[in-house]
């Protein structure tokens, strides 16, 4: 039996390294938010008998690029996971405080030279990182898409879907913006995913592109638990700071919001016991409420077996060299989305 145990958003403000004059300076910064966090991880392990996971948002040690190139990116703000100082302390305080910490950075990793990964990454209680998840969707990050058959080849469905099966239940990871792609959230639950860890970096109470719906749905469609983090604001980037704006939030199976933080700035406040047991207790019951034993996938599989849209295999055997070659690969995208049907024709890229 798994007992209930509580899952807190550590809704802290993102300071970026987009200033930064060099790696010296980057760390720098990567050290003052760590300071900061460690402050707050050491007051929830204060206040909570519970069994805890903490919840970091998405770029919320690094920023994002905006200007930099990828090789300036990777030199100036990229991290390994595990490996680099900055994850290292986190591991020690998980181990610490025999808590599960979660978190997003912008990772390289020396199999794979010349790409950086959004990733998202969960350390256990005994400080060992147990689980990495690429982000797919993605915009100007490398994507697993972007290698995909060398990429399925290295780690198989298990390794790019992963979910960790823990005291806790079974963990899965999207950030930001992937919340949008039903796709990847489904991919998670039919993996075995009972809880979504959602780091990210989005509008908060403002909601544009309809984010926080797609939040309360991904929770009700797959019957899971869904913990979404979101940065209390952006700051030292060349955005707007309140461009994040908090608003974390909790939800359940049902999508019901069980937790909410303030919009924008830092806050605990968004923290709730986790009922693992209950899920698995409704995922096993019988009835036209239960979505996930009526789902029909075979019906929908010949529609995704012919579709075809962003260019798979784009960049195999390097990084993405230049924001002209994804703008190329967009083009691509909705040539092969008029080919299907859904826009008007389009004239191919040169």
């Amino acid at each position: 039996m798994i007992a209930p145990w509580r899952a807190t958003c550590m809704q802290v403000y993102n300071y970026s390294v987009q200033r930064a004059a060099n790696r010296a300076e980057s760390e720098a910064i990567m050290a003052r938010s760590l300071d900061r966090w460690e402050e707050l991880i050491d007051s929830v392990a204060r206040r909570s008998s519970e069994k805890n996971l903490l919840l970091f948002p998405e770029f919320s040690l690094q920023g994002f690029p905006t200007k930099e190139t990828a090789a300036e990116w990777i030199e100036k703000a990229c991290l390994q996971i595990p490996g680099s100082p900055e994850i290292e302390r986190l591991c020690k305080k998980a181990q610490q405080h025999r808590c599960y910490i979660g978190g997003n950075a912008y990772e390289i990793d020396p199999e794979w030279p010349g790409r950086y990964w959004n990733t998202s990454f969960l350390i256990d209680d005994t400080g060992t990182v147990i689980l990495k998840y690429r982000r797919i969707n993605t915009s100007y990050a490398s994507s697993p898409h972007d290698a995909m058959d060398k990429y399925f080849a290295r780690y198989g469905v298990e390794g790019t879907f992963p979910v960790a099966k823990t005291p806790l239940g079974n963990l899965a990871m999207i950030p930001c913006g992937e919340i949008m792609y039903p796709e990847a959230a489904r991919a998670m639950m039919m993996r075995g995913a009972e809880v979504l860890l959602h780091p990210t970096s989005d509008f908060g109470a403002a909601d544009n592109w309809s984010w926080q719906s797609a939040k309360k749905v991904r929770a009700s469609e797959n019957m899971m638990y869904l913990i979404s983090a979101n940065s209390g604001g952006v700051r030292g980037s060349r955005v707007p700071e309140a461009d994040n704006a908090g608003r974390s939030r909790i939800f359940d199976w049902e999508g019901r919001v069980l937790a909410e933080g303030p919009s924008p700035g830092e806050s605990l406040r968004c923290n709730t016991l986790i009922d693992v047991e209950m899920l698995r207790r409704v995922r096993s019951s019988s009835g036209g409420f239960n979505r996930l034993a009526s789902l029909r996938a075979e019906m929908y599989r010949p529609l995704y077996d012919n579709a075809e849209f962003y260019p798979v295999n784009r960049f195999p055997d390097r990084g993405i060299d230049s924001r002209e070659s994804i703008r190329t690969a967009n083009r691509q995208s909705l040539v092969n989305m008029a080919k299907a049907g859904i826009i008007p024709p389009i004239e191919e890229p040169k």
